[in-house]
């Protein structure tokens, strides 16, 4: 049986998304080194307004021109950084064919204030600009990437951005905005090739948000992929508060007294254990109410900020699937 990952990243657009500041974006990165590691031609996608994926990744931004193309990281692996306006002329170019005509409509002042106006087009443009993606292929017709990780809104925005495709289907009735429409809620509702990860710390907000969002893939009639918990603390020996106290107990006090004193040690690990204790509920609440066990990453000291500490994550992602 495959593990949870392997089937994860057997998926060929898969969507990580969570409430903010759970490190959505760092457990993107590190899935994409993991997915390129196995031997998986791999596409990074962010959808943020800063680059903070490309930064993580150590891509030199410089150097790279074309904003509609990837960045090549690796061998195997490559990171865009998804513009709605780019996507949507690259979009009307292909209809219209004519590029100085597209440049002309883009630039009318009354397109732009409709533009302002009709925030929607942005979220119907980015899911098509990733069916774009998901549909290109290598002269062999292989496709061109195996593996589209998208790094997507927090998950009160990911909701309405996915719910985006019914609106206008239950909307447009011909033309090709409807069958263009259908062809991406086509992608986005096969779970043998899309699937959704949600990442959560282990705490009451995120936990529950998480949950919520579970309950409105269900209706959306998508696949949700296995929850990650990020930043788990779990890991220390000491089983209960008596064991603290009889563990200090056994230490002359002086020996301590340059570091610590045994009233801090001892509050620090009572804390320690209670958070302990508490992050075990919230995972025990997340496996009842989800139906599969968390997949669990590691707090780290620092964050993530650099191509070295994602692949130490990566790591981490690669033990917790054995």
């Amino acid at each position: 049986m495959a593990s949870a990952i392997a089937e994860l990243l057997d998926h060929r657009l898969v969507f990580i998304m969570g409430k903010g500041g759970t490190g959505r974006t760092t457990v993107a990165a590190a899935l994409g080194l993991l997915s390129a590691r196995r031997g998986r031609r791999t596409l990074v996608v962010e959808m943020g307004r800063e680059n903070d994926l490309q930064r993580q990744l150590s891509v030199d931004t410089q150097q790279h021109s074309n904003p509609r193309e990837p960045i090549q990281v690796s061998d195997r692996l490559w990171v865009l950084r998804l513009d709605p306006e780019e996507a949507l002329t690259e979009y009307l170019e292909l209809q219209l064919k004519i590029k100085r005509l597209v440049h002309g409509i883009m630039q009318n002042s009354g397109i732009r204030k409709l533009l302002g106006a009709a925030p929607g087009w942005r979220d119907l443009i980015t899911l098509g600009k990733l069916w774009h993606l998901e549909t290109r292929q290598l002269e062999d017709g292989a496709p061109l990437w195996d593996c589209i990780i998208v790094d997507a809104p927090a998950t009160g925005h990911a909701l309405t951005l996915l719910r985006v495709p019914q609106v206008i289907v239950n909307t447009v009735q011909l033309g090709p905005l409807r069958r263009h429409t259908e062809w991406v809620q086509e992608l986005l509702r096969d779970p043998k090739k899309t699937c959704v990860v949600a990442v959560t710390l282990l705490e009451e907000l995120p936990i529950s948000e998480t949950l919520e969002f579970s309950q409105g893939l269900k209706e959306l009639g998508m696949a949700a992929g296995p929850t990650i918990a990020n930043a788990v603390e779990i890991g220390s020996e000491l089983a209960d508060f008596t064991a603290v106290d009889t563990a200090l107990a056994r230490i002359d006090p002086a020996a301590l007294a340059e570091w610590s004193a045994p009233d801090t040690l001892r509050a620090i690990l009572r804390d320690s254990i209670a958070r302990d204790a508490l992050q075990r509920e919230f995972l025990a609440r997340l496996q009842t109410e989800t139906g599969s066990a968390p997949i669990q990453l590691p707090y780290l000291a620092e964050s993530p900020a650099d191509l070295d500490a994602i692949s130490e994550l990566s790591d981490a992602l690669e033990r917790a699937d054995r």
